[in-house]
């Protein structure tokens, strides 16, 4: 089970950095280092969060709040 929990983290990962960057109009690898670096990837690698059960839709939002919060 850990390996498939593993695997949708890392899936739900590369999706949301692709919503990311089809938003921001930013190229995917740009997005990378930066999503990865963020408290919402760390929650996101972090089973007992849940939030892995969510969509990347949902992921790239909390995201984009945590940037929001950063920059006010």
């Amino acid at each position: 089970m850990e390996k498939k929990i593993n695997f949708a983290m890392n899936l739900l990962a590369q999706m949301t950095i692709r919503t990311i960057a089809k938003r921001s109009g930013a190229d995917p690898l740009e997005v990378i280092a930066d999503f990865m670096e963020s408290d919402t990837a760390k929650i996101l690698y972090d089973k007992e969060t849940g939030l892995w059960e969510n969509g990347p839709d949902y992921i790239a939002n909390e995201y984009e709040q945590e940037k929001a919060l950063k920059a006010s």
